[in-house]
């Protein structure tokens, strides 16, 4: 499952500014995105639609900004 491009964004955009805004962010969106379901669980028929919203919650926890590009250590000859 991948996360809509707007909680990308919002997610990528906080980690620019550090964990402490990024982890405020992502509560945030999980308590939204809860709150949301709990708001709408009778009006939800289907179980897939309760379970994919709870899905994105615990892939929004589980989140972490892409880390910087990894290099490959230079060889040294002769050493």
């Amino acid at each position: 499952m991948t996360l809509p491009t707007l909680y990308l964004e919002g997610l990528m955009q906080r980690s620019v500014l550090g964990s402490a805004e990024l982890n405020a962010y992502k509560l945030g969106l999980i308590e939204a995105l809860l709150k949301d379901t709990l708001r709408r669980v009778g009006a939800i028929d289907d179980g897939d639609e309760l379970q994919a919203t709870l899905r994105t919650a615990i892939e929004v926890a589980r989140w972490e900004p892409p880390g910087p590009p990894r290099h490959r250590p230079e060889r040294h000859e002769g050493r």
